[in-house]
C-alpha cells in the first residue's frame, strides 16, 4: 500500500478508521478504507488543514491507526498537532518492530499453566484480559493470543452484558486484521515458554 496521501485521502482514511473502530457493522477492509466523501465538501471544512498536516507525515496511515486504537474518539487536531500523538505512534511502531520479543516478554507475565489464562470463573474477567487492562501486556499480544486460541467466542458467552468486555471485544476484533505475525514462530515461542 502506497504510503503517500493528500489531505483528502487522509480525511477518507481517518473517517474509515473511525467508523471501523466505532461501528461494529462497518469493516474498513471490506470497503478498502473508502467512505462517501467528496473533495468539494472537504475543501470547505474548517479542520481541513489538520488532514493536510497528517498527509505530510512519513507514515500517515499507521500514524492514524496507532492513535485510533489508543483512543477512537481523539479529535483530529490532537492527532495532527499533539506531542502525545507522536509518542503514541512511536510506541506503536516500537511494538510492531519488536513483536516477537515483546510477545515473549508478555508471555512471561502470564500464568505458567497456559490454559488458566483464558478461563472465566463466576463472570470474572480471565487472567489474560486482566493483564491487558492492567497494562502489563500489549494489545497486540492480546489480539494474537485471541487469534491463536479462538478464546473470544468463549469469553463472549461467559461475559455477556459486561460493558468493559464488550468494548474490549470490539477493539480486539477490529484491530486484529491489522496485525501481521509469523504464526509458526509465535506458536513455537508459546511452546518453549511452557
Amino acid at each position: 500500500m502506497e504510503n503517500k496521501l493528500n489531505g483528502f485521502e487522509a480525511y477518507q482514511y481517518y473517517l474509515a478508521l473511525r467508523l471501523h473502530f466505532t461501528q461494529e457493522s462497518f469493516d474498513a477492509f471490506k470497503y478498502h478504507f473508502k467512505v462517501k466523501a467528496d473533495v468539494a465538501s472537504f475543501m470547505k471544512r474548517k479542520d481541513r488543514l489538520f488532514f493536510d498536516k497528517i498527509a505530510t507525515h512519513k507514515d500517515p496511515r499507521n500514524f492514524l491507526l496507532a492513535n485510533m486504537i489508543k483512543n477512537k474518539k481523539t479529535y483530529i487536531r490532537e492527532i495532527a498537532y499533539g506531542e502525545e500523538a507522536q509518542r503514541v505512534y512511536k510506541n506503536w511502531l516500537k511494538r510492531k518492530e519488536s513483536q516477537s520479543y515483546i510477545f515473549k516478554e508478555d508471555l512471561s507475565k502470564l500464568k505458567e499453566d497456559f490454559n488458566k489464562n483464558f478461563i472465566c470463573k463466576d463472570g470474572q474477567h480471565p487472567y489474560l484480559l486482566k493483564q491487558y487492562m492492567g497494562e502489563r501486556i500489549t494489545l497486540e499480544t492480546l489480539c494474537i493470543l485471541c487469534d491463536l486460541t479462538g478464546c473470544l467466542r468463549y469469553w463472549h458467552k461467559q461475559l455477556i452484558g459486561d460493558p468493559v468486555f464488550e468494548d474490549l471485544y470490539i477493539l480486539i476484533i477490529k484491530y486484529a486484521p491489522f496485525i501481521e505475525y509469523d504464526r509458526k514462530k509465535l506458536i513455537a515461542i508459546i511452546r518453549n515458554n511452557q
